[in-house]
């Protein structure tokens, strides 16, 4: 069976350099296209137009919000018409990682739907992308969805589990979500990319090619106490049932201090600079903060943070906020994960492990499992967690343990905290002294 090494991109890779891709051995990409009715990657054509130049078979995915409004063929139609014009190698790709409180029968039914109307409107094969807890535990057997081609995701394993519907079988597997890849300067997702998923032959999506997406930028919003979901709404333009939606969250009370939200804002995205800046790390902003503060602190400058960040007003800016950081020039760049898959939580004080699971719905063991926690008596204010809940639960292993610094740390006592030698925290975070290390800022413990 033929392999070809894949890789998997969104807005949150940064600007890309197609060349050393490509001369790495990747030899297929699939490209986020879009998600709901109200979101076009604005990397999209960006990241077409490298990937076709430098011979990269190319794909599309549809990140799929489940639910009542926008319906399955809404969505089919806007994902038709985000990719018109364009060229395809590989299915078209439902993204299918979230319930939107449907039960296993009518979830299925409502990805049958977008898939066939996607088929409809396109002319071209589709596929499915989800992962195996996924499949194991949220979808309906024996109404057809076996049909279609597979991509399955699944971390640190030989192969990937069998799942009901589709037994042992898949076309594509994705098994990593922090590999490194030249010309990428953010961990990637990493795929096998096997003969099934691939049209046959190049084909070209109906319609004529849309303008470079203006659409609104991603922020990762960290809930503080006090927060609610109508507060944050409210700060940020939208509605409680876009952040219901666009989060995967069944209940608009249960959201806690720590939990990590994704946000489209209103406002219109300014016409991004293509300077091909990339990030290594992230930085969570703390009450008082200013851009020109966190700027100093992190070495580089409030124009750089307000270019990655697609920020037009740098005078705006929240606790909370999740901001990218430039690359330093000294090293290869680190960074967090570039997928949010699943809901990711900062520990606060006095959190236990016990309450954590009580309050996402899940058990101690499966955090420990997950998190690789030697000991469930042992975790710290600062600690980023993976959470997999009834409602949304994933196979992620291998995520990296990552942690947010916290007032009064040092690499000495972080390193001892977590049984690592200072000399390799430093070496891993790709910086040089304790004087770059300073609350909110995100570094990785692996």
């Amino acid at each position: 069976m033929t392999e070809y090494r894949g890789i998997d991109v969104s807005n949150w890779s940064g600007s890309i350099d197609w060349r050393d891709v490509a001369d790495s051995g990747v030899k297929a990409v699939i490209i986020q296209a879009s998600e709901g009715t109200f979101y076009r990657d604005p990397y999209l054509h960006e990241f077409y137009d490298g990937a076709r130049e430098h011979g990269l078979k190319i794909g599309f995915y549809h990140f799929f919000n489940p639910g009542s409004s926008p319906t399955p063929k809404e969505q089919a139609r806007y994902f038709v018409d985000t990719i018109s014009g364009l060229h395809a190698d590989i299915k078209l790709i439902l993204d299918l990682e979230q319930t939107g409180g449907l039960d296993n029968y009518r979830l299925t039914i409502q990805a049958l739907e977008f898939l066939r109307e996607v088929e409809r409107l396109s002319g071209l094969d589709a596929a499915v992308y989800t992962y195996t807890n996924f499949a194991q535990n949220n979808l309906y057997e024996g109404l057809g969805l076996e049909k279609y081609s597979l991509w399955i995701a699944q971390i640190d394993t030989n192969r990937p589990a069998v799942n009901p519907i589709w037994g042992r079988r898949y076309d594509a597997w994705q098994y990593s979500d922090t590999g490194r890849v030249s010309g990428i300067g953010t961990n990637t997702d990493l795929d096998i990319f096997y003969e099934g998923i691939f049209l046959d032959g190049k084909k070209d999506l109906p319609g004529s090619r849309k303008k470079e997406s203006k659409d609104r930028r991603v922020i990762y919003y960290e809930v503080q106490d006090g927060n609610t979901l109508s507060s944050i709404a409210r700060r940020y333009g939208v509605s409680v049932k876009e952040l219901e939606r666009i989060n995967g969250l069944t209940n608009p009370d249960e959201i806690y201090p720590g939990e990590v939200l994704k946000i489209y804002p209103k406002e219109k995205r300014d016409e991004r600079k293509k300077d091909k800046k990339r990030f290594y790390s992230t930085y969570i902003v703390k009450s008082g903060d200013t851009l020109s503060y966190i700027a100093q602190k992190l070495h580089t400058t409030v124009k750089e943070l307000t270019e990655l960040n697609d920020i037009s007003n740098p005078n705006l800016i929240y606790p909370g906020e999740i901001l990218k950081v430039p690359e330093l020039k000294r090293g290869e760049s680190k960074s967090i994960s570039s997928r949010q898959y699943i809901k990711t939580y900062i520990v606060r004080q006095g959190d236990t492990l016990s309450a954590i699971a009580k309050r996402f719905h899940t058990t101690v063991k499966r955090l420990v499992e997950i998190n690789n926690i030697l000991n469930p008596n042992l975790i710290y204010p600062g600690e980023v967690l993976k959470i997999e809940s009834s409602r949304t639960s994933k196979d992620k292993e291998g995520y990296g343990d990552f942690y947010v610094v916290q007032r009064g740390d040092s690499l000495s006592t972080i390193g001892k905290r977590f049984n690592k030698i200072e000399k390799q925290l430093l070496e891993d975070n790709n910086i040089t002294s304790n004087k770059e290390v300073i609350p909110g800022h995100v570094i990785k413990i692996d």
